[in-house]
């Protein structure tokens, strides 16, 4: 079932309203969904991510960061354009997490390559160097054109 996001954005919660606290996102998506899903979890994170991205057709790197700002992903910023590196601040998955050796972000690093694949019109990999799962204060993704 596929909704749009105006459609997700309606609700009947008048007296606890849109917000929802990041420790129940972080609960789903941190079950333990290898169990499941096997080692491919962080894979569908990623094309859960990446499909969002398309999907939205944001089509400019200042609708990308707006969007992240609005919806309370994260703050992001780009760092470098040659190589494209976009970081970002106050992540939703691992902002506050403590470091347990390995990034954590696929979400957002598919969320980043689709929106870039509508600007860009290309193929995009979004690859993940910094994280508060690697001990860092932000997440940073190296951006790799296909």
């Amino acid at each position: 079932m596929k909704f749009s996001i105006d459609e997700l954005a309606k609700n009947n919660r008048g007296s606890l309203g849109n917000d929802v606290d990041v420790t129940v996102f972080r609960l789903i998506r941190f079950m333990d969904l290898e169990r499941y899903l096997g080692k491919a979890a962080n894979n569908i994170f990623y094309e859960c991510g990446k499909t969002l991205g398309r999907d939205l057709n944001i089509n400019s790197i200042d609708e990308l960061v707006k969007f992240c700002k609005v919806y309370k992903i994260c703050r992001a910023e780009i760092v470098s354009e040659d190589p494209l590196r976009i970081r970002i601040y106050e992540c939703i998955t691992c902002s506050g997490l403590p470091n347990v050796g390995e990034p954590l972000c696929y979400f957002e690093g598919g969320f980043i390559a689709g929106c870039l694949e509508n600007i860009l019109n290309k193929r995009v990999r979004a690859k993940e160097t910094h994280c508060a799962g690697l001990g860092n204060e932000f997440c940073e993704f190296e951006i790799k054109i296909l």
